[in-house]
């Protein structure tokens, strides 16, 4: 299992229609055994909250977010969970808008 307790994450690409989260956007996250959570904040987003499940090495995970202009958004993902090679945590999230139209995939990366 992975251990995402305690790390912080940045994007690295992020494509699809009303992505708000940008290189400029930091996760900090906690886990307790397979309940994953994170704060976000940067970007086109002033605060973020995630809650996800690890089975394996996929999070299925659930976000909302406030961006800049105040608004709320919220989305899930699936997210596959790998090493890269100098050890570090990546993700590689398939997420959709729940109160917008849109999908995308974004690169997030331990830092």
């Amino acid at each position: 299992m992975f251990d995402l307790d305690n790390k912080t994450f940045r994007i690295v690409l992020n494509e699809g229609p009303g992505a708000e989260v940008t290189g400029e956007t930091t996760f900090h996250f906690r886990q307790q055994g397979a309940i994953v959570h994170a704060d976000y904040w940067g970007g086109g987003v002033q605060f973020g909250k995630l809650l996800a499940v690890l089975e394996g090495q996929t999070l299925r995970q659930s976000y909302i977010q406030v961006n800049r202009e105040g608004q709320f958004n919220a989305g899930h993902s699936q997210v596959q969970v790998e090493l890269t090679e100098a050890g570090k945590i990546r993700l590689l999230d398939s997420w959709e808008w729940e109160s917008q139209e849109g999908r995308g995939q974004a690169i997030i990366e331990e830092v």
